[in-house]
């Protein structure tokens, strides 16, 4: 009854709003319309697209990533010296929790 039409009601508008949102999101997405013959492609996205490219070789997907060795050194210092400070944290707090105990030990009643 009317709970059925009350449904396809909302049904058709949510569907107004799904295709509203692709639309956005298809607009806001990075493209590389470079080879495609518009009259005023959209190259915004073409050299991060470059730079994931994919191969095909023999049949298979291949994914090509330029890697930078600076950047992978950054992230592993950066990496080794959030380890580092977990560990000393926890050597501070180990420090703390045993001095805690050492006070409550001499106090008498």
């Amino acid at each position: 009854g009317d709970a059925d039409m009350q449904n396809n009601v909302d049904d058709y508008f949510d569907e107004d709003e799904i295709v509203e949102m692709c639309e956005e999101l298809y607009a806001e997405a990075g493209k590389c319309e470079t080879n495609l013959g518009n009259q005023y492609p959209n190259e915004n996205a073409c050299n991060y697209i470059e730079g994931i490219k994919i191969v095909r070789q023999d049949g298979q997907v291949i994914r090509k990533a330029m890697v930078n060795s600076t950047v992978n050194k950054v992230i592993g210092g950066i990496a080794v010296s959030l380890l580092l400070l977990g560990a000393y944290v926890s050597h501070l707090k180990g420090r703390l929790d045993r001095a805690k105990v050492n006070i409550n030990d001499e106090i008498t009643y």
